[in-house]
């Protein structure tokens, strides 16, 4: 007979790395949007930044979504909130 014996979790160093380095970016954009005064923004060269930074930004949502979705049910199997599972988008 055989017997299953649960190892833990693998660490992944690089990922982990990696992670880190996705949440400075993350605080850094929200710094500078935040330092942005959105009442007032004016001009062509303004917009077409925003534009193109509007449209990295919700590629890059796109991407963290998936990491989230597979991350989450990876190591999450149960519901974390006493409210119960959180809403599905």
């Amino acid at each position: 007979m055989s017997t299953v014996v649960s190892t833990g979790l693998k660490l992944d160093a690089a990922a982990q790395s990696l992670w880190y380095e996705v949440a400075m970016a993350s605080d850094e954009v929200a710094t500078i949007v935040d330092r942005i005064p959105g009442l007032t923004v004016t001009g062509v060269e303004t917009r077409n930044e925003l534009e193109r930074a509007g449209a990295l930004l919700k590629a890059v949502a796109g991407i963290l979504r998936r990491t989230e979705r597979r991350e989450g049910a990876r190591y999450a199997k149960d519901d974390r909130s006493i409210l119960g599972p959180d809403p599905v988008p």
